[in-house]
C-alpha cells in the first residue's frame, strides 16, 4: 500500500463556499480525502464550459475555468430545477473525478447531464485542505446554533418564489433599498438555497447592516435536509441580534423543491414571526399555488411580482384573484409600498 503524503499548494482559484475558511494563498492538502458534506475539496480541473463554466471567487468575482486549473471548494449536493444536481459522494480518494455543481465552488458527484446544459465541469480530486492537523469543515466555522430567537422580534419580510431565477433577490435588493431610504435599519439573509456571496453582496450593496446565509450555519446547501427549520431559527436569532428594523428574507429555490423551503414556512416558528411575504413568479398560475400555500400556512402575502407581473395581462388576472400585484422594474415604488405597508415611516405630501 502507498502511503499518502500532505502536498504543500498554491491554489489558482479558491470558491466562495470557502469564504468562511479565510485561506491564505498556500493550503496544505492531505491525499486521503473527507468524504463529508461541507470538507474542503481541493481539485484539478479537467474539462471546460462556455456556458456555466466560471468559479465564484471569495471576492464574488466570477473566474472563467481552464483545464488545469487548481481550485478549492467544498464537498456538498445541489437539487436544482434550472441547474445542475448532485451529491456529496459516499466515499472519495486522492484521482477520484467529481464534479462542479455550482458557480459557488460546491462540489459532488453528478446526477446526470442536463437537457439544456449537458455535462457539468469535471475535477480531480486531489485531497482535503488541513490546518494545524485538521480537516477544514464548514461546521467548524458556524455561527452558534444555541443563540436564542428573541420574545420581541422586529418585522420580518420574506421573498419566496415559484422557482429559481423568478426575480426574489432582485426583489429583496430594491425592498432593502426602499426601507433603507426611508431611515431604516435592515439586516438581510437567505435561508435556503447553495452556497454563492452574490446574493449578500447584492444585499450589501443595496443598504443591509448585517447579512447572514445558510453557509454561515455550516452548510455548503441546504438541500436534502430536514433540519432546515431549526438552521431558520438560528438564523432569526443571529439578524435580530443589534435590533434592526426590519429584517427581510429571501428563500433561495421555489415553494415546492428539495432546498426545505415548505419544512421551514410549515414550522409554525418560523411562520409566527413573518409579517408578510412577497411572490416572485414566473407565471400566473404558479403566483397563485404559491399564494394560497402560503396564505394556507397562515402568512399573509402583501404583493406579487417577478416575470408573471411584465405586463398588464398578468397583474389583471392575479388582481382578479385578490392578489396585489406590480412589477419590480416598471413599478418599484408600488412593490415597495406594499411589501412593507406599516413598516416605513409615511411620505408627506
Amino acid at each position: 500500500m502507498t502511503e499518502q503524503y500532505d502536498l504543500r499548494l498554491r491554489p489558482h482559484k479558491v470558491a466562495s463556499v470557502c469564504l468562511p475558511f479565510d485561506l491564505g494563498p498556500y493550503i496544505t492538502v492531505h491525499q486521503t480525502p473527507l468524504a463529508e458534506e461541507g470538507a474542503a475539496i481541493a481539485c484539478k480541473v479537467l474539462t471546460a464550459r462556455r456556458e456555466y463554466g466560471h468559479l465564484e471567487l471569495t471576492t464574488g468575482r466570477q473566474a472563467r475555468l481552464v483545464p488545469g486549473d487548481l481550485i478549492v471548494g467544498a464537498l456538498g449536493s445541489r437539487a436544482a430545477l434550472r441547474g445542475f444536481c448532485g451529491r456529496v459522494p459516499a466515499q472519495v480518494k486522492a484521482g477520484d473525478v467529481l464534479h462542479l455543481l455550482n458557480m459557488g465552488g460546491v462540489i459532488g458527484v453528478s446526477d446526470g447531464d442536463h437537457a439544456g446544459l449537458g455535462a457539468p465541469i469535471e475535477l480531480q480530486v486531489l485531497g482535503t485542505p488541513y490546518r494545524q492537523g485538521k480537516p477544514l469543515r464548514l461546521k467548524d466555522f458556524a455561527i452558534d446554533p444555541a443563540l436564542p430567537v428573541p420574545d420581541k422580534m422586529p418585522p420580518v419580510l420574506v421573498i419566496a418564489g415559484t422557482c429559481m431565477h423568478a426575480g426574489k433577490t432582485t426583489a429583496a435588493a430594491v425592498i432593502t433599498r426602499w426601507l433603507r431610504s426611508r431611515g431604516l435599519i435592515v439586516h438581510a439573509g437567505k435561508v435556503t438555497g447553495v452556497a454563492a456571496v452574490k446574493d449578500l453582496q447584492v444585499f450589501v450593496d443595496n443598504g443591509a447592516n448585517k447579512t447572514l446565509s445558510f453557509l454561515d450555519c455550516g452548510l455548503p446547501s441546504t438541500s436534502y435536509h430536514t433540519d432546515i427549520p431549526d438552521l431558520a431559527q438560528t438564523m432569526l436569532a443571529h439578524l435580530a441580534q443589534e435590533a434592526p428594523d426590519v429584517i427581510v428574507l429571501e428563500m433561495g429555490d421555489g415553494l415546492m423543491g428539495d432546498y426545505g423551503v415548505d419544512d421551514v414556512f410549515a414550522d409554525p416558528r418560523f411562520s409566527k414571526h413573518i409579517t408578510g411575504a412577497v411572490v416572485a413568479a414566473n407565471d400566473t398560475i404558479g403566483a397563485v399555488a404559491a399564494a394560497r400555500q402560503l396564505q394556507a400556512w397562515g402568512i399573509p402575502v402583501r404583493v406579487v411580482t417577478g416575470p408573471a407581473t411584465d405586463n398588464v395581462t398578468g397583474t389583471r388576472r392575479l388582481n382578479q384573484q385578490g392578489l396585489p400585484a406590480a412589477n419590480i422594474f416598471l413599478e418599484a415604488d408600488k412593490v415597495c409600498q406594499l411589501a412593507a405597508a406599516g413598516l416605513a415611516p409615511e411620505e408627506e405630501g
